[in-house]
């Protein structure tokens, strides 16, 4: 496989000390699986990925990303494709959602009226 096209990795506690740096979290998780798991990671903002194509905003956007589904396999592989295929910054997160949550992750209930990350 070609350099060009891996995948750009990031471990749960290099994505959470990024953070503290400046790179953004993006939560990916579909909608009934974040609904399921009635948690998020504190800070963080989450895109139904369903609405994720070439014309989504976030694909024009500037901020280095740390990008996580609840495992970290097809949604955020799909997704980090797409945004390197538009020049973003971004690193998928070994072990999504879960692997954050193990590495101390500041987690706050999911409050579906409102308060839980952007929706986009």
């Amino acid at each position: 496989m070609h350099d060009r096209w891996t995948l750009p990795y990031i471990t749960a506690a290099d994505a959470l000390a990024a953070h503290r740096e400046g790179r953004h979290h993006l939560d990916l998780r579909r909608a009934p699986a974040r609904r399921r798991s009635d948690r998020w990671v504190a800070d963080t903002r989450w895109i139904d990925p369903e609405t994720l194509d070439h014309s989504h905003p976030l694909t024009r956007s500037e901020d280095p990303l740390s990008i996580f589904c609840v495992a970290g396999h097809e949604v955020s592989h799909f997704a980090c494709a797409l945004l390197m295929m538009h020049g973003r910054d971004v690193r998928l997160v070994i072990g999504g959602f879960d692997a954050l949550a193990v590495a101390g992750a500041a987690l706050v209930a999911l409050d579906l009226d409102g308060g839980d990350g952007d929706r986009t």
